[in-house]
């Protein structure tokens, strides 16, 4: 353990929290009762704040309230940390401090303060019916919200904004259906005519459990379970997910969900009860089980290539990576993630990408099907069966680009037993095509162009998102600095 110094008051005396820290450790040393897990202890709960931008039905107005120290939109204060993307929660404590039936639309804005321990978001919410129930506060206009003066004075500019959009009805190019008006209802009433041809009953509420810039899904719970809707951005780099997550469901019924129904035009998609996610805590023998069972997915699937890319599954094999270098390392959006010595830095790696996309090539691993975002919070338990979910990346491209979790774990260090159990029980069923010494090598070789995949993914993202929505999904900084970090590791040796 390093080493604490003491904390200090500012009279110099030795704080009392310290205090309380060195009498624990000094009290329990044998129960690994350490300062860090006291400290922990003793720091203040989360604290969540969740405001509401509720519109007029009929006129360009919202509802504010109002006291001694100014105006102040609705909101409701949770003394635990909610995920912002969380829309079920978060729209139920709300209709719970308004009295009234909402869907909430988007998160206007989203603070997250580790030093406060407080996430504030600010959420445009569409009525259910009518609101003449309530009875507190004010339509404020944009004219005079100008004039107001605010307890949270950061507001304004949010709230500003949204006026000025609503009377223009002027709505970005590149909102998602699922953050408009009206698209709720119609979900709703999609899946419910779904539901009565598969003749199951309605157990709850239609409710949204995840919203933000590339999906939205909701979940009903019925008498054949828990039933999943999911509707994914159609951006340039995602898979007609619905049309290919049905085609795996007919090659694979025991690994992949059962897909209920599809609407084509919007990209629709129902999935039957899946389980949960097992999450990324499972133990190592389980996680060896997935990938064991991924790599298997992945060489059946080569038989299929044609026609998963007939079907919308996106063509990203190592000769179309190879184009979309320079492209990457030229791109502004993207340059303006890194600072000046990583932009010079990248500036030289592109023929040594290039080259490495063409030794891999070189080796007689079959490219294939691709998941794209293999985590196992992605990957779900039922009826003793994985089920691996969420196909929205997925492509044909090189399968080892799936090992981004291996190649780059959370604690940054890539070799730790478990990992390497990890990575040879996945290696073990490519020995069909090459031996093990020959895996290891594409295996290294694979790194650094893995990172360099994702970075492509996560460019194609936020050029299709709202402003507001970029760094909810901003993952390009974390692959560029990977690819940045392995390839100069691999140009010194």
């Amino acid at each position: 353990m390093s080493e604490t110094k003491p904390e200090k008051s500012h009279q110099g005396q030795t704080s009392p929290l310290f205090a309380i820290l060195s009498f624990f450790n000094q009290a329990m040393p044998l129960k690994g009762v350490t300062q860090g897990a006291i400290a922990k202890f003793f720091q203040g709960k989360w604290e969540s704040y969740l405001y509401g931008i509720l519109p007029h039905p009929t006129e360009p107005r919202v509802l504010m309230l109002s006291d001694k120290s100014g105006y102040f939109l609705p909101y409701v204060r949770v003394n635990k940390m909610i995920n912002p993307s969380n829309f079920g929660t978060i729209k139920k404590v709300i209709e719970q401090e308004l009295g009234i039936s909402l869907n909430i639309l988007y998160a206007a804005s989203k603070d997250y303060d580790k030093s406060k321990r407080q996430i504030r978001g600010i959420y445009v919410l569409e009525r259910n019916g009518s609101i003449t129930e309530l009875k507190e506060g004010s339509w404020i206009d944009i004219e005079t919200l100008r004039n107001l003066s605010l307890k949270q004075p950061e507001h304004k500019l949010v709230i500003e904004e949204y006026l000025r959009e609503i009377e223009s009805d002027n709505i970005p190019e590149l909102r998602p259906p699922w953050s408009k008006v009206g698209w709720f209802d119609c979900a709703t009433q999609w899946i419910e005519e779904q539901l009565l041809e598969l003749n199951y009953k309605q157990l709850s509420p239609i409710k949204c459990i995840k919203s933000w810039g590339i999906s939205c899904i909701l979940r009903v719970h019925t008498s054949a379970g828990n039933i999943y809707f999911k509707e994914a951005s159609t951006l340039p780099l995602f898979c007609n997910e619905p049309a290919v997550t049905a085609e795996l469901a007919n090659l694979f019924p025991e690994h992949i969900p059962t897909v209920l129904g599809i609407n084509t035009e919007r990209h629709w998609m129902l999935l039957a009860d899946f389980g949960e996610p097992v999450g990324r805590n499972a133990p190592v023998k389980l996680q060896k089980d997935i990938y064991h069972l991924l790599a298997q997915i992945q060489i059946k699937s080569v038989a299929h290539r044609d026609n998963l890319l007939s079907i919308g599954c996106l063509d990203r094999r190592l000769a179309r990576l190879e184009t979309q270098i320079d492209v990457l390392f030229n791109d502004e959006n993207v340059l303006s993630e890194m600072n000046t010595a990583e932009i010079n830095q990248l500036n030289t790696l592109a023929p040594y990408l290039k080259n490495l996309c063409f030794q891999l090539a070189e080796y007689q691993i079959p490219q294939t099907l691709v998941h794209g975002d293999l985590h196992l919070h992605n990957v779900a338990f039922s009826q003793d069966n994985y089920l691996l979910f969420d196909w929205t990346d997925s492509c044909i491209s090189h399968p080892f680009f799936d090992m981004f979790e291996l190649f780059f774990p959370r604690n940054n260090k890539p070799f730790l037993s478990p990992l390497k159990v990890l990575r040879d029980e996945y290696l073990t069923q490519w020995t069909l095509y090459e031996p093990r010494s020959r895996l290891i090598e594409a295996w290294k070789i694979a790194k650094p162009l893995c990172a360099l995949h994702h970075a492509v993914t996560y460019q194609h993202i936020i050029a299709c998102l709202e402003p507001r929505a970029k760094q909810e999904l901003n993952g390009l900084p974390i692959f560029l600095r990977e690819l940045l970090k392995c390839s100069i590791e691999g140009i010194k040796k």
